[in-house]
């Protein structure tokens, strides 16, 4: 494994298993890699990118947007069994976890954009009941240049797996530990989904991180029309 100048490790995919699978379109079939390089446009899965304060100021956000009921059921979504909202980017999770500094830094670090920064689309808050899934997907580019899709995992005592393709013949799934970032490049050749979960709930906030310099592109404002927490 490779280290950066700093105590933070590259990119590594921890605790993920690699099975066979069969494309439904040749025209995804790619050679991207898988091995964590910079500039590299492949999924990303790493440890220990929140500490235990972060986490903190999150599961009280977490829970004042729960006892508000600003938490709702997703509709007319890929998404099954989940709840979510957006986060405002005054409040406490966006302020101090999504675009602070330490985050921002390890994200530049992972990525290898040395001026990423928090996009603004609303970075959502999303509650994974027992049930919860996601169907396979690409998600769709919102800027030019594509931004980069993280999912902090903030709790997670269930058996909720995230499974993505890497090769035209593998896909590699993983459990995502409490602290931890899954990040996933916008249109790439890799769909990714979310196997059911058979018990327990999972905390995620996801955020978009983009190049300073960048553009909209004519999907931004249709995604943020027909985001969950609008409907």
């Amino acid at each position: 494994m490779t280290t950066l100048k700093t105590t933070f490790a590259l990119p590594r995919l921890a605790k993920t298993t690699t099975t066979p699978h069969r494309r439904s379109s040749p025209a995804r079939a790619s050679s991207s890699r898988d091995d964590g390089h910079l500039n590299d446009p492949a999924p990303r899965y790493v440890e220990n990118v929140l500490d235990a304060t972060d986490l903190g100021v999150v599961r009280e956000e977490t829970l004042r947007l729960t006892h508000a009921g600003r938490l709702s059921s997703e509709k007319a979504s890929l998404a099954k069994n989940r709840r979510c909202a957006s986060l405002s980017p005054t409040g406490p999770s966006y302020r101090d976890v999504v675009s602070s500094p330490r985050t921002l830094r390890k994200l530049r670090e992972i990525t290898g954009e040395p001026t990423l920064v928090a996009g603004d689309f609303p970075a959502e808050l999303r509650v994974c009941d027992v049930g919860s899934e996601m169907d396979w997907h690409v998600d769709p580019v919102l800027y030019d240049p594509p931004q980069w899709e993280c999912v902090f995992t903030i709790d997670n005592d269930s058996d909720s797996e995230t499974e993505w393709e890497t090769t035209t013949t593998t896909t590699r799934k993983t459990w995502t530990a409490p602290g931890s970032a899954l990040i996933f490049r916008a249109g790439g050749t890799e769909r990714h989904r979310v196997v059911p979960s058979t018990f327990g709930k999972r905390v995620i906030i996801k955020a978009l991180y983009v190049c300073e310099k960048r553009v909209k592109t004519e999907a931004f404002a249709d995604a943020l029309d027909t985001a969950p927490w609008r409907r």
